[in-house]
């Protein structure tokens, strides 16, 4: 039996977002090639389910910020060197690293043992909120990296002048396949509009809830799943909008496929993103999607009026006029759905691992 190369994703933790489902899923489908590890910085119990054969190695079990530059510097000199212990003493010869820090670090790390390194950016490198620190340490290390792994062509282009463009790869988000085996589309669905994302600035969901008491219609749900720094204030605004009993904030749910299945319709409020996994999902589940035109994403997954909607961003009259139509519309949720399901199925798990084994095949074949 030939012996299994061995690879290692570093990454921050396996919380619930959605560069930690990306990891989760690559993992789950390499490691019937590959013997995969996944380093974290700190110690988070994995929220998606992980095949038993990953291993996860945590740097250390939290981190606390740092309250000045030096000991920022010392903190993540600690953090290198306990990475660069886990590379040795389990002999991984190809290291990937996911979000700023982490492909930082993977780099300078994949120099210092000699290894290749694949990095990966999961956000909008424009829209990031960086420390000027992180900022020149991304624009200076990048270069060194085998391969960039950007989400969508805009994405890229941002690159072009840092990264060689023979080294810049566009790869998708897979849709998980664990997720995909609990799809169940039926006639039974609720008036219920879906909304999945942290609570956050990014996600915009005050414009969602705002949109949706413009409608007013009682026989209809929103329900937002996700967690984040927003919800108490997003908390007040329902109340103040008097719809405690029609808006939802059932915070992170490990059985998102339940409502994926449960919805008639998603709708998508974010001001920027990288490649919106929630939205990807929702359209493989057949919901139809009424989303905000933001960089970067959206428009590479939906043909605004043939297979959903496309509205500008923070525009809460326009987001209202679009959801209302729909739900009066039962012809156009089942026909933007279904157009939807075949709009995705390049990013079915299958087609995505592909591309990635392909990379990786360059560089430990």
């Amino acid at each position: 039996m030939t012996k299994k190369r061995k690879i290692a994703f570093l990454i921050n933790s396996l919380s619930s977002g959605g560069a930690e489902r990306v990891v989760t899923t690559l993992a789950n489908s390499l490691v019937h090639t590959y013997d995969v590890h996944i380093i974290t910085f700190i110690n988070i119990p994995p929220f998606y389910d992980l095949d038993r054969r990953v291993k996860i190695i945590n740097c250390f079990n939290k981190i606390d910020p740092s309250s000045n530059p030096l000991q920022a510097l010392k903190s993540n000199y600690s953090l290198l060197r306990r990475i660069h212990g886990i590379i040795k003493e389990n002999k991984i010869e190809l290291l990937i690293g996911f979000m700023t820090t982490a492909n930082v670090l993977a780099t300078v790390i994949g120099k210092i043992n000699s290894i290749p390194v694949i990095i990966s950016e999961r956000n909008n490198p424009e829209k990031q909120n960086l420390s000027k620190f992180w900022e020149i340490s991304r624009k200076f290390t990048y270069r060194y990296a085998d391969y960039l792994v950007v989400q969508t062509p805009i994405i890229k282009n941002y690159f072009i002048n840092t990264v060689d463009e023979n080294r810049l790869k566009v790869l998708p988000n897979p849709i998980s396949s664990q997720l995909s085996s609990l799809r169940k589309r039926t006639c039974e669905n609720e008036n219920i509009i879906l909304n999945v994302g942290s609570l956050t600035n990014q996600k915009a969901q005050h414009v969602l809830i705002e949109s949706f008491a413009k409608i007013n219609t009682p026989s209809w749900k929103l329900i937002i799943v996700g967690d984040g720094p927003r919800r108490k204030e997003l908390t007040i605004l329902i109340e103040q909008l008097n719809l405690v009993e029609n808006i939802l904030l059932v915070g992170q749910q490990k059985n998102i496929h339940e409502y994926y299945n449960k919805a008639k319709i998603f709708a998508f409020s974010s001001t920027y993103e990288g490649f919106p996994n929630a939205l990807i999902e929702a359209m493989h589940f057949g919901l139809p999607c009424v989303s905000t035109d933001c960089p970067t994403g959206p428009a590479e997954l939906i043909q605004d009026g043939q297979n959903g909607f496309l509205v500008p961003i923070n525009d809460i009259k326009e987001m209202s006029f679009k959801l209302g139509s729909l739900m009066a519309n039962p012809a156009k949720i089942k026909g933007f759905g279904e157009k939807g399901v075949l709009s995705v199925q390049q990013y079915e798990e299958k087609n995505v691992i592909k591309q990635w084994n392909k990379i990786i095949n360059t560089l430990i074949g």
